[in-house]
């Protein structure tokens, strides 16, 4: 910016400066051409008053230098000279040597003008024959220096006040371009903050242009990267729990399958010990084998595209029923069912799984002779199903903590009724496949509803 403007400048400036000298040179010119048609008109005059006694004036060389001489002692302190030529001879000057092109006429009224500088000083000469004389030439010089001068000043000027405007205008743009890319500057460093693992810094730009909104937009992308960050690191998190608590689940069915299967090589127990210790082992493998169904079930639960359809709740609560028909007869509980909603929209087969697991659940917290129920009801456009027991209730920093994996309520009471802590954990991500809601209300007096509240397809 500041060499072209610079250039633009010194472009304008010299162009300014050449028409201006070339505006005071015609005006110069014009000048010279009158005041030498005056001078040689009065030449003429002097000579045509003189042949009335001397007729042979016009040819007379002393003469001729005595009509001259005048003028040229009258005009020199004027800074113009003057010569007078007769055929091509000199008769008198005071003018610097004459360009002898300047002597060459090519009609009696033609005038020869040319610009010449002689020792560091430009003149401008006129030359012309004396009207009615034609046979005498009239050389006119002007001393144009001054405009040299001037033009020079013009120079001089613009040089220093081309400098001082690159001095001004640099420092003003060194300002201007610091003041500009501070911003890109604590842009810069914040991006090196959080390259470094300082993922809560932002930039504090506050400006309405480009760079404001770049910095909004920044701030906004570092918010969505702090946002994954901390969600993969919750993740991470959850990962290395959930491995710990599988390593904790896992070792003691395993230390009981090792332990009975030892004691079963033992020859010398019982018949009676031998019966006790196998129906143990089958527990602990039983344990083994619902924490490998569940661990499944998570998994193929990682899919987040699943095909909604159509399914009749009546056959819905059908199928739990009979599915938990025989672990519920075994506990003496029963299980309610009342289709008030006639459908919902989802996949049947994780619906199923979803309610096996609240009603398995809901088991778990019962006591013989308890009733089950499972119902569905119809809100405006929501379709709602609930799982509901008159067992032991939970805690509300319980029910917070009731959907993480492998967590229990009563640890000793699930583990000897099968539980691995996984049921809930499944039924979230179920629910959440199904773009539903899970509400979970409970006391310890009164048990525990689970309401899934669905949405029309």
């Amino acid at each position: 910016m500041l060499l072209l403007f610079i250039l633009i400048f010194d472009i304008s400036v010299y162009t300014i400066t050449s028409y201006s000298y070339q505006l005071n040179l015609d005006r110069e010119t014009d000048s010279a051409v009158r005041e030498h048609e005056l001078i040689s008109s009065s030449i003429k005059k002097n000579i045509q008053t003189i042949e009335e006694i001397f007729p042979d004036v016009s040819k007379n060389n002393e003469r001729l230098t005595a009509i001259i001489q005048p003028l040229i002692e009258y005009y020199k302190d004027q800074g113009v000279f003057l010569a007078l030529y007769s055929e091509s001879e000199l008769i008198y000057q005071n003018t610097p040597n004459i360009n002898p092109e300047l002597l060459i006429l090519e009609s009696e009224t033609t005038k020869n003008i040319l610009n010449e500088s002689h020792d560091q000083t430009q003149y401008m000469f006129i030359s012309s024959s004396i009207a009615e004389y034609p046979h005498l030439t009239f050389v006119y010089a002007r001393d144009i220096e001054q405009l040299s001068t001037i033009v020079q000043s013009i120079n001089r000027m613009f040089v220093i006040l081309n400098i001082v405007i690159c001095i001004v205008l640099g420092v003003t743009i060194f300002l201007i371009l610091r003041h500009t890319t501070r911003p890109i500057k604590q842009l810069n460093q914040t991006t090196r903050e959080i390259a470094q693992g300082s993922y809560d810094k932002r930039v504090r730009i506050k400006s309405n242009d480009e760079l404001g909104e770049l910095a909004e937009t920044f701030n906004i992308m570092a918010d969505a990267v702090e946002k994954n960050i901390d969600h993969l690191k919750k993740a991470a998190e959850n990962k290395q729990t959930f491995i710990n608590d599988l390593s904790h689940e896992m070792r003691t069915p395993l230390t009981s399958v090792l332990g009975y299967s030892e004691y079963l090589q033992n020859a010398n127990s019982s018949e009676e010990d031998r019966i006790i210790a196998a129906g143990n082992l089958h527990l602990a493998a039983q344990q083994l084998s619902n924490l490998s169904k569940k661990l499944t079930d998570i998994i193929l639960l990682s899919n987040d595209d699943i095909e909604k359809k159509e399914i009749n709740i009546a056959k819905l609560f059908d199928a739990v029923v009979k599915i938990m028909e025989l672990p519920l007869s075994e506990r003496n509980l029963t299980l309610q069912t009342e289709a008030k909603a006639p459908i919902v929209w989802g996949d049947e087969d994780l619906l199923i799984s979803l309610l096996t697991n609240l009603v398995e659940n809901a088991a778990r917290a019962s006591t013989a002779g308890q009733a089950i129920t499972l119902r569905s009801i119809k809100d405006a456009d929501k379709t709602i199903i609930e799982v509901t027991d008159a067992g032991c209730g939970m805690l509300p920093n319980e029910i917070a903590k009731i959907t993480e994996p492998f967590y229990r309520v009563d640890k000793s009471r699930s583990k000897n009724k099968g539980g691995v802590g996984l049921g809930l954990t499944i039924s979230k991500k179920i629910v959440r496949l199904h773009d539903a809601k899970l509400e979970i209300t409970s006391d310890i007096i009164n048990g525990t509803t689970v309401r899934i509240e669905f949405t029309a397809s």
